[in-house]
């Protein structure tokens, strides 16, 4: 209790109390690193007022006089050099030093050909449609290092981003790397894809007008180059296959009409199945003879006139009959010389004329694949239509002199306070 009133009656104790429990205040002077200082040397010395064992010292001043320090405030430093400075910078650049860029916008669609069908139609009606996988590949092409390759015959594209007119920080260096020359392009170049519609808008940005414009025609021009050779390749693979099974097909629908050919000329037959039913014709016409003749030859023997000269005749006719009907039968039946076997000839002849058959049905079905490759490679064919050509751009749009300094300023405000946030927040926990 003594020590309580003795606290009391201590009005630097009483101040120093009361400092504590008063919530403190931050202050544009001196920060919060000095309220830090101030309310830790409040705390040891109400500690050394409430104990007597502790002897006080005359000479030190209770009061926490604020310290008149020559060195500015630290987040008036941090504030000037991260937020002021290149707020200051970037007006300044924006203003004076920054070049004009110009930009030139074109408008265009990869198309491809479509067959229209229905139930009402009866032929294939030819439409456009969109290939989006095409204006994908379109896209991609712009801001690749073959369409550099491309332009590099047709203009001098370095010389147009690197001249001495172009402020330091835009411009690219004329000695600049394959890749950094890329990287520099895709900024300059911009490509955007509506996907529904499948619509492709190119921007083309450069420092002066006319190169704008310039640049957009050949990027254009480069891309409807791209998109006729991708179209033509995929027409000839698909007209290559079928151009190759027809040249196949008709060399051997050849090659058997000439083996068939040459074994009619060798053989003499033009065609075996012709000649064998003639043959088979003659010998029935014989077997028939030869039965009249018998008919008669037995009449005659019946009625004893074996010994007439009539019977003498119909013998020899007779044997002149058979001797035909055993001829033809040799014939037929393979009985004589090679090449008048009517049998092997019909057989040799049928296997040559089953060849050809199959030879020429391969050859006309694969000239009708052929003329379904062709219209199928017409589907297959796609189009880059352009319905924005390129302006020459009247006013320039690039770089935006009062919007981006401000837009820094937001940005380096924002960076600005989190540093400060977290940097209080580091020192109220090591308290």
């Amino acid at each position: 209790m003594a020590n309580q009133q003795r606290q009391s009656d201590d009005p630097i104790a009483v101040q120093s109390t009361a400092e504590l429990k008063e919530p403190s205040r931050p202050s544009t002077q001196t920060g919060i690193a000095r309220r830090v200082q101030k309310l830790f040397v409040a705390r040891r010395r109400s500690e050394d007022l409430s104990d007597p064992s502790v002897e006080r010292d005359a000479s030190v001043d209770i009061d926490v006089a604020p310290e008149t320090n020559s060195k500015p405030p630290l987040l008036l430093v941090s504030f000037v050099l991260l937020v002021l400075l290149p707020f200051i910078a970037s007006g300044l650049y924006h203003a004076f030093i920054a070049s004009d860029q110009f930009i030139s916008e074109a408008r265009f669609a990869v198309r491809s050909v479509a067959a229209e069908s229905g139930e009402n139609v009866d032929s294939g009606v030819m439409s456009m449609s969109t290939a989006p996988q095409d204006a994908y590949v379109v896209t991609s092409f712009i801001h690749s290092t073959e369409i550099l390759k491309r332009l590099s015959g047709k203009v001098d594209y370095v010389s147009l981003f690197s001249g001495s007119d172009v402020d330091f920080l835009s411009r690219l260096e004329s000695n600049s790397s394959q890749e950094e020359l890329l990287k520099f392009w895709d900024r300059q170049i911009q490509t955007y894809i509506d996907g529904p519609s499948g619509i492709i808008t190119l921007k083309v940005r450069a420092f002066d007008a006319e190169n704008a414009k310039r640049l957009a025609a050949l990027i254009l021009a480069e891309s409807d180059i791209l998109v006729n050779e991708l179209s033509q390749r995929a027409k000839a693979d698909i007209i290559k296959r079928s151009q190759e099974e027809v040249l196949r097909t008709e060399e051997n629908y050849k090659a058997t009409l000439a083996a068939l050919t040459e074994y009619q000329r060798s053989a003499g037959i033009f065609n075996p199945k012709t000649q064998a039913s003639s043959t088979g014709e003659l010998l029935g016409a014989a077997m028939a003879r030869s039965l009249t003749i018998e008919s008669r030859i037995f009449v005659l023997n019946s009625s004893a006139a074996s010994d007439s000269p009539a019977y003498r005749q119909l013998v020899q006719e007779k044997a002149a009959v058979e001797a035909q009907i055993d001829k033809l039968k040799a014939e037929m039946t393979g009985g004589g010389e090679a090449n008048n076997d009517l049998s092997n000839a019909l057989a040799r002849f049928s296997a040559l004329e089953t060849d050809r058959v199959v030879g020429e049905k391969l050859y006309e079905s694969a000239r009708a694949g052929l003329a379904a490759a062709q219209i199928e490679a017409l589907k297959k064919a796609i189009y880059l239509i352009v319905f924005v050509e390129p302006e020459l751009p009247q006013d320039s749009l690039y770089p935006n002199r009062v919007s981006s300094p401000f837009i820094l300023l937001l940005v380096m405000f924002v960076v600005w306070c989190t540093l400060v946030l977290a940097w209080a927040s580091v020192e109220d926990h090591r308290l």
